[in-house]
C-alpha cells in the first residue's frame, strides 16, 4: 500500500508501528502527517478513518471517511458500512468494489476458513431443505447465486441437469471452476446475471450472499424461474424491523421482512426457518433458511 510518496510511506509505517502498540491517537497524529505529503491518497485516508474510530474520535472518524469516498466513490474499502457503525445512514447493500475485493483477497483460504474455522453449513442445509420440499425431484436448470469458490455447486450438483454461478469476485470464480462441477462461471452482480439467463431456471441458489445486500427488493423480483421452480437461501437473523447492518458489516434480515418481501415479489413460501450456517468468534450465529416457489402452496 504505497502513496507513491517515500516521506509518507515511512510515516505510514511508523503510525502501523503506534497502531501496533495500542496508541491509536498517536498513530492517527503520524497518519494525519503522511497525508500531508500525499493528499489523495485514499487508502491513507482510509486508515486515518479507521486509527480516529480505534481512538474514540467518532467525529474525526466520520470526516476521514468521507474524505475518503470523494477520492474513491466506488468504495473499495468499504467507508459507507463504517459509517453506518458510526451512526450514518447505513447502505441499501454492500458497494460491489467492496465485496470483489474482499474476497479476490479470501479465494485462496476461503474453503479452510469458512469450513474449518468458522463451521460453515450453508449448502448442506440448503441441499436438505430442497429435498425436503421436491423429494425425488431432478431439476434441469440450477444457477447459483455469489457462487464464491462452489461449495454449494458442489452440493447440489447431482440434483441438477445443468448448473451455472455468478460471484462480484473474478478470483473467486477462478476457485470454482477448479471444482470442475459448474458448466458455466462468470464474474458479475448477481442481478444482472438472473436478468440475462436465457432462458428460467427451476433452482436458484443463494448460499450466505444476502448477507452482503441489505435490500433485496431489487433481486427477488428479478429471479426468473419456472412457474415450478424454487428459490432456496440463507441469511443472518434479524429480531425485528426489516434488515440492519451488523458490528461484522454483514446485513441482518428478519422473519416478517423476508417473507413480506417474497410475497410481493410473487413467490409462495414453502419454507422459512431458524437455521445456523456458521460460527463467528466460536458462537453460532443466528439465521434464517428459505425456500420459495413461483408456484402456489
Amino acid at each position: 500500500m504505497s502513496s507513491g510518496s517515500l516521506t509518507a510511506d515511512r510515516r505510514f509505517a511508523y503510525a502501523q508501528s503506534l497502531k501496533d502498540e495500542g496508541d491509536f491517537a498517536a498513530a492517527a497524529e503520524v497518519m494525519a502527517q503522511a497525508l500531508e505529503e500525499a493528499p489523495r491518497w485514499a487508502e491513507g485516508r482510509f486508515t486515518l478513518a479507521e486509527l480516529l474510530a480505534a481512538a474514540g474520535d467518532g467525529s474525526g472518524a466520520i470526516a476521514a471517511y468521507r474524505a475518503y469516498l470523494k477520492i474513491e466513490p466506488a468504495d473499495s474499502m468499504g467507508a459507507g458500512a463504517r459509517l453506518a457503525l458510526l451512526g450514518e445512514s447505513a447502505p441499501a447493500s454492500l458497494p460491489d468494489a467492496y465485496v470483489r475485493r474482499l474476497f479476490d483477497q479470501y479465494a485462496t483460504r476461503f474453503d479452510s476458513a469458512l469450513v474449518e474455522k468458522l463451521k460453515y453449513r450453508a449448502p448442506e442445509l440448503l441441499r436438505a431443505a430442497i429435498v425436503a420440499v421436491a423429494p425425488d425431484k431432478r431439476f434441469a436448470r440450477c444457477f447459483d447465486l455469489g457462487c464464491g469458490t462452489g461449495l454449494a455447486g458442489a452440493a447440489v450438483r447431482d440434483l441438477t441437469a445443468w448448473l451455472g454461478g455468478v460471484d462480484l469476485s473474478p478470483a473467486m470464480v477462478r476457485a470454482a471452476e477448479q471444482k470442475r462441477v459448474y458448466d458455466h462461471l462468470e464474474s458479475g452482480d448477481m442481478v444482472k446475471a438472473v436478468a440475462a439467463l436465457p432462458a428460467p431456471c427451476d433452482l436458484m441458489l443463494a448460499a450466505d450472499v444476502l448477507v452482503y445486500c441489505g435490500d433485496l427488493v431489487p433481486l427477488f423480483r428479478a429471479v426468473a424461474l419456472k412457474s415450478t421452480g424454487l428459490f432456496a437461501f440463507t441469511v443472518q437473523r434479524a429480531n425485528g424491523g426489516t434488515f440492519a447492518l451488523g458490528p461484522e458489516q454483514r446485513f441482518n434480515h428478519s422473519r416478517a421482512y423476508l417473507s413480506e418481501t417474497a410475497t410481493a415479489a410473487g413467490f409462495t413460501v414453502l419454507a422459512l426457518e431458524d437455521a445456523v450456517t456458521r460460527q463467528e468468534k466460536g458462537a453460532d450465529v443466528p439465521g434464517l433458511l428459505a425456500v420459495l416457489s413461483r408456484a402456489p402452496a
